[in-house]
């Protein structure tokens, strides 16, 4: 998760500067302080910036994009698992300690998930929009759309889940000693030419 905020902070900041710069050299040659001779100079400097920050941009946007269908498959995995154990609750197969304790854990682990899920989806786009201005302002490339996709997931059987306890406080997908069987189906994925 800290890697993608890094990345998207700083290439936030080069995309402001590059903007900056920009502005900066479309108002000295609209108050006569630089000939457009100048100006183009200077303009494919910084067009080449962007261009650079747009590839860079685009490559965090698959990363995310990525991640995004990690976190979502981890969550369809702990909602099965929460609904089992609710299951067994019900029908008195687990103990009200075991199923309060092992209900908590995945309840965290959920929470946790959904919530940088949430992060990255705003980021995502974020980074979106950023890259879509960059075009505009520069007309080098066509926009770019963020590639969120929602994942089929068809939970094929459930059987007896088993977390392993533990006093560790390890994140409750790392102490599953057997995961429900999940196919996933998931639309191709059309990618961006450059």
């Amino acid at each position: 998760m800290i890697s993608w905020k890094h990345s998207f902070r700083r290439l936030n900041e080069e995309y402001e500067i590059a903007k900056k710069k920009k502005q900066a050299l479309d108002n000295l040659l609209e108050n006569g302080r630089i000939s457009q001779s100048t100006h183009e100079i200077f303009e494919k400097e910084i067009a080449e910036a962007i261009a650079e920050i747009e590839k860079q941009k685009r490559d965090l946007l698959d990363k995310m994009n990525s991640k995004i269908s990690e976190l979502e498959s981890q969550i369809k995995t702990l909602e099965v698992l929460v609904a089992n154990y609710e299951i067994q609750h019900v029908t008195g197969e687990v103990e009200e300690e075991v199923y309060q304790r092992e209900i908590n854990l995945l309840s965290v682990g959920l929470d946790t998930a959904r919530k940088e899920l949430d992060a990255l989806k705003e980021a995502l786009n974020q980074l979106s929009e950023n890259v879509q201005i960059l075009t505009t302002d520069v007309t080098m490339q066509p926009e770019i759309k963020p590639q969120l996709q929602e994942t089929e997931v068809e939970v094929t059987k459930v059987e007896n889940v088993e977390i392993k306890e533990t006093d560790s406080p390890q994140a409750p997908q790392e102490q599953i000693q057997e995961k429900p069987q999940i196919t996933e189906e998931s639309p191709p994925t059309e990618k961006t030419e450059s």
